[in-house]
């Protein structure tokens, strides 16, 4: 019979095989500029486009307030209608760009939301969502130089945004700098320790590089952040699962599943965990392991070096 050790090896390419990209959406509300311009508060995006809800083609003179409520109803589609006809109208409005940016990157078009970003960014060359969002279309192309270049600028205009470090994070990561990846995301959790998807996105960096146990107090706050995000859960579970933690980890895939019933990487990660027998486990807190994260963070930066 097998020990936990050696089913935990054999299932770790599988497991990796499935993890979930570390992404999120937010959205919050409007106020009215001082040039009567419509500008959003804050809209921070680091999520893939959600399937667009089918909606009439927008004909005729259009509000930003008819764009703004499309994209918080989550019809993507047309919100990215409603901003490029507002964007005709109000050619010089850096917000209305940066709106149809966003909602044409949800609706799956990063081509023509990269556009969006670039023109609220020749209208105004400091504005921050524009450069957030921007870099973001450009981590996924691996246009990595002009990413950091985005990024630099953002940090520069507002050192102290977790996102942009964040951002920053993933763009090292993506370079394989790993130390200047912990370093950036570490910075982004000192900014906001409720930053969950700077969490996530460090557990997962760990996990990837095969130190489940670094990633998982990170991984278990961001699940008790944010239970409602499906990777989240997916992550954690695959972080417990290389532990051979295989009862919690079955729970954790439960998780993902109960907040996102379809999603498919749980439900295999889920039947490979249960087709594992093995004795006894020692009862899993999720929030004891949560609790220590932060002092595993500052200790995680200190300790990483460079994959060889």
């Amino acid at each position: 019979m097998k020990t936990k050790g050696q089913i935990t090896a054999a299932l770790l390419v599988a497991a990796l095989g499935a993890a979930g990209c570390s992404r999120t959406g937010e959205t919050q509300t409007s106020s009215q500029g001082s040039q009567g311009q419509t500008t959003p508060v804050s809209m921070t995006t680091e999520s893939s486009a959600r399937p667009p809800v089918a909606d009439k083609v927008v004909i005729g003179p259009v509000s930003f307030a008819d764009g703004e409520a499309a994209y918080r109803a989550g019809n993507y589609r047309k919100a990215a209608d409603v901003f490029e006809q507002y964007t005709k109208q109000q050619p010089d409005n850096a917000w209305g760009h940066f709106m149809y940016g966003l909602s044409a990157s949800r609706s799956g078009d990063p081509a023509k939301a990269g556009l969006a970003f670039e023109e609220a960014l020749r209208i105004d060359p400091d504005h921050v969502k524009s450069l957030t969002n921007l870099s973001r279309v450009l981590i996924d192309q691996r246009r990595l130089d002009e990413a950091f270049e985005k990024l630099t600028h953002a940090v520069e205009i507002e050192p102290n945004s977790p996102e942009v470090h964040r951002l920053l994070g993933r763009a090292y990561n993506a370079q394989g700098k790993t130390e200047d990846a912990v370093e950036a995301y570490r910075r982004a959790i000192e900014l906001d320790d409720k930053d969950a998807w700077s969490m996530n996105n460090l557990g997962l960096l760990f996990l990837e590089r095969g130190r489940p146990n670094d990633a998982l107090p990170l991984l278990a706050r961001a699940v008790l952040l944010k239970k409602d995000v499906a990777m989240f859960h997916n992550n954690l579970g695959m972080a417990l699962e290389h532990t051979g933690r295989f009862a919690a980890a079955t729970m954790a895939y439960n998780g993902a599943l109960n907040a996102e019933p379809g999603y498919t990487k749980a439900q295999k990660n889920l039947e490979r965990v249960q087709a594992v027998k093995v004795g006894s486990e020692e009862p899993f807190d999720l929030e004891a392991l949560a609790g220590g994260h932060s002092e595993q963070t500052q200790k995680q930066a200190d300790e990483t070096t460079p994959d060889n």
